[in-house]
């Protein structure tokens, strides 16, 4: 698979019906076509069209079972996709913290505990990720 740009993840995201194939295939696992089209009240081709786009974009892949075709959720993708908004949304700017703070502390003592933040969000979102992907 190849890389793709926080843009195109973003903007095949940017969809409210791709989020919600999305967000059904993660609560419920791989599904075909026609049972996330008749769950979402929207026609087979629709579907298939916006699961072409997250598919591009490596969000989703095909399970082939025979002629049964459950399109899954690629946690690692997903995982990938909110390193890239995380990073994104980090600016520097956004951020910035005095060189010494109202404690008396370091800059590098609130980027420390800033970091310890982060990483204790994404320890929570790989467990929703474990927990999702059934293991």
């Amino acid at each position: 698979m190849r890389h793709h740009s926080a843009a195109e993840m973003f903007k095949a995201l940017s969809v409210p019906s791709r989020m919600q194939i999305l967000t059904l295939l993660r609560s419920q696992g791989p599904l075909p076509v026609k049972t996330i089209a008749e769950e979402l009240g929207m026609t087979s081709p629709a579907v298939s069209q916006h699961l072409k786009i997250l598919r591009h974009v490596g969000l989703v892949r095909p399970e082939r079972q025979g002629y049964w075709v459950p399109y899954a959720v690629d946690a690692k993708a997903l995982s990938d996709c909110c390193g890239m908004l995380v990073h994104v949304c980090a600016c520097p700017a956004c951020h910035s913290a005095p060189a010494r703070n109202e404690t008396g502390g370091s800059e590098t003592d609130a980027l420390l505990q800033r970091r310890d933040k982060l990483l204790a969000e994404l320890q929570r979102i790989e467990t929703e990720l474990e927990t999702l992907r059934g293991g």
